[in-house]
């Protein structure tokens, strides 16, 4: 387990027992109540529960394996965490990391586990398709890309022994 994912585990308890309404600046408490609906108290509670979603999902999305049950609960807890962190922060909207969350169970799916993969991966995969276009007819594009993907997955299959590990 690395050591960012131990603090991700842990941060829910530390925000638990010492942040309090002080601790943040008055103009972030009134801009947080004000897009919550929540006074003083109830901010700093949604803000740990929002630190114990994004524990829980991080603790699940790199487990070294998963079961056809971890990916609902996961898929299940990334749409919590997303709605999580764009009701607390709101110029979250759009960052590129939150936008990968929509990705990662079809990347755990695709590839088995998300352990060492991160954004860039998943934009590397964007820029191989994205590069395959110059090389189509530019008719059908779609038919030629997904004609690609296939040989691909067909090679990957034969290379894995004719085991499709998406489908364990």
């Amino acid at each position: 387990m690395s050591d960012h994912l131990r603090l991700g585990m842990v941060m829910p308890f530390i925000l638990n027992r010492f942040l309090v309404s002080n601790c943040l600046k008055p103009q972030e408490m009134e801009k947080l109540q004000v897009r919550t609906n929540l006074n003083r108290n109830q901010v700093i509670n949604a803000i740990v529960k929002c630190w114990a979603i994004v524990a829980k999902c991080s603790r699940l999305a790199f487990k070294n394996s998963l079961t056809n049950n971890d990916y609902i609960v996961l898929e299940k807890y990334l749409k919590m965490e997303q709605k999580a962190l764009i009701e607390l922060f709101d110029d979250f909207v759009g960052l590129p990391n939150l936008h990968a969350n929509c990705h990662l169970l079809r990347h755990a799916r695709t590839f088995g586990t998300l352990t060492n993969t991160e954004v860039g991966t998943k934009e590397m995969v964007h820029r191989i398709f994205k590069n395959m276009v110059p090389h189509t007819n530019r008719k059908n594009i779609e038919f030629d890309l997904l004609k690609r993907y296939t040989t691909l997955q067909s090679i990957r299959y034969l290379a894995d022994g004719g085991i499709d590990p998406r489908n364990l």
